[in-house]
């Protein structure tokens, strides 16, 4: 639930990944044609592994002679139709930008001329909530390889064990489940490669401590932009680079009401020693918990485990709209991009991304990686030219699958239910943004005729929490208008293309349906 000032994600949140979403999001708006890709040579991904695709460096300008995004008369159906949802008045700290799938960029080869199909306040910088993890999604795809995996180790010297943190916080207690994204890698697996390890040389005569390594990330856990009562509430905590289930208490948290452990990695560290006690008891191994230390580099390693992909990570993050696995992912992005792993080296490793590529970063302002705090401010334009970048990228599928499905997957499964909106569900993919005092999404529209436009629609000073069902129906509204959906399909519509869209909205639903 949101805290006293403001929240994330107040929807009924389901575990859904999806890996592909066949050609929807490909670039048929946009042509075949992508941006050359390049990654700073030496980059390495969080395991030490070389780093995949980078930044999109193409820089050919649109001819100005090529076809725009929609006809004319299309375009001023749209204007009109979010011109009208927004005439009341009722949220003046709005912005609204739709463009092309080419998001204006002028490096992006497309096949529609760069302009605004409707602009409002499209430069104006806002508070985006949630939505700000899209531009974390963009960086860590810039700087690391999405199939990279985080290990989790254990190392032994003659002073004892050292649980080496490798940033991978969605750790099982008991055994690795191949099948699950959290609790991929088990510490209930580790101890028992860590016993049967021990047991091949000379028996511990005494109890082994276990030592604590969490020098993978550095700096302070918790950000000064994070308002108290958000810490406290358990909405964000103090970000450590090992932690159980998203850094919450297994078994007694929910999506909306997070239980937090009063240090996560130390939570993290019993679990581990309460495991390797069970699997040593028959061979009279025993072991205690040891306070945090670095493990010195004579340290050989025993035993380790390994975390669901990146990109799996990442769609979980997404679609959960996860503030501190964003975070940890953040400064996972700084690690690979060869910074150190703090929560300001991460904001400085997404700007940087940003620059690379070519997006508007003016009025960035950036407290955080993930959008909890209030400070953070980012523009619909620069939203919209990130999604763009995405939706160009080799990667493209892939990197889409992480945004969730109106009325279908993640923080989107229980909206767009109004009528005005209903008939918008599947062909909306997009990521949402809640804070008591902000609504705000982005992502892709796809109209009935197969065309997909970018949008980014921001609301602040909503006022509170009772604003909220109202401001997240106005923006639903308004994407379903932007797929050119507020209403049933007309009768008249060529029964090839509705059921080419039908076939389509199916099997995107389907895929947003399987587990990663």
């Amino acid at each position: 639930m949101p805290s006293n000032k403001h929240n994330t994600q107040t929807t009924t949140l389901t575990r859904r990944a999806a890996l592909t979403l066949g050609g929807m999001f490909l670039l048929t708006a946009c042509g075949s044609a992508a941006t050359e890709q390049k990654r700073p040579e030496g980059s390495a991904g969080p395991t030490g592994s070389p780093s995949g695709t980078a930044e999109a460096t193409a820089s050919a300008t649109p001819s100005p002679t090529l076809a725009p995004a929609l006809p004319k008369a299309e375009q001023e159906q749209l204007r009109n139709a979010i011109t009208t949802l927004f005439a009341d008045g009722t949220y003046p700290q709005y912005s609204l930008l739709v463009t092309g799938m080419d998001g204006n960029l002028p490096s992006i080869k497309g096949a529609t001329a760069p302009a605004d199909l409707y602009a409002a306040n499209a430069d104006t910088a806002r508070v985006p909530a949630s939505t700000f993890k899209v531009l974390t999604l963009f960086a860590l795809n810039h700087y690391a390889n999405l199939q990279a995996r985080l290990r989790t180790r254990v190392t032994h010297d003659a002073a004892g064990l050292y649980l080496m943190a490798g940033g991978d916080t969605l750790l099982g207690a008991g055994a690795s489940n191949p099948k699950q994204v959290v609790g991929r890698a088990g510490l209930g697996t580790l101890a028992e490669l860590t016993v049967k390890a021990l047991l091949q040389g000379e028996k511990p005569a005494a109890a082994l401590p276990v030592y604590l390594d969490g020098t993978f990330f550095s700096g302070p856990g918790v950000n000064p932009g994070w308002d108290d009562a958000d810490v406290a509430s358990g909405q964000i905590t103090p970000i450590h680079p090992i932690a159980l289930e998203s850094h919450t208490v297994p078994g007694k948290s929910t999506a909306s009401n997070p239980v937090r452990p009063d240090d996560a990695a130390v939570a993290a560290q019993q679990a581990f020693v309460d495991a390797l006690n069970t699997a040593g008891k028959e061979s009279g191994l025993s072991f205690t918990l040891a306070e945090r230390r670095t493990a010195p580099a004579e340290a050989v390693e025993i035993a380790a485990v390994e975390s669901a992909t990146l990109l799996e990570q990442a769609q979980h993050m997404m679609l959960k709209s996860d503030n501190a696995l964003a975070e940890v992912l953040g400064r996972c992005t700084a690690i690979a991009a060869g910074k150190e792993g703090s929560g300001e080296a991460a904001q400085q490793t997404v700007r940087q991304a940003l620059v690379d590529a070519g997006v508007n970063v003016e009025n960035l302002v950036q407290a955080d990686v993930c959008g909890m705090s209030l400070t953070d401010r980012v523009t619909a334009r620069t939203l919209v030219q990130v999604i763009a970048l995405m939706n160009a990228d080799e990667h493209a599928e892939q990197l889409m699958s992480t945004f969730p499905v109106a009325g279908v997957s993640g923080t989107l499964t229980d909206r767009f239910g109004a009528a005005n909106a209903v008939h918008a569900r599947t062909f909306v993919q997009a990521k949402t943004g809640t804070l008591y005092t902000v609504s705000s999404l982005c992502g892709v529209a796809t109209r009935p005729d197969g065309t997909h436009l970018i949008f980014a629609i921001i609301l602040n000073d909503l006022g509170g929490a009772d604003a909220l069902p109202a401001a997240k129906e106005r923006v639903d509204a308004a994407a379903a208008a932007i797929a050119n959906r507020s209403t049933a399909p007309s009768a008249s519509a060529s029964p090839s293309a509705v059921a080419a869209s039908a076939s389509a909205a199916v099997s995107t639903a389907a895929a947003a349906g399987t587990a990663s």
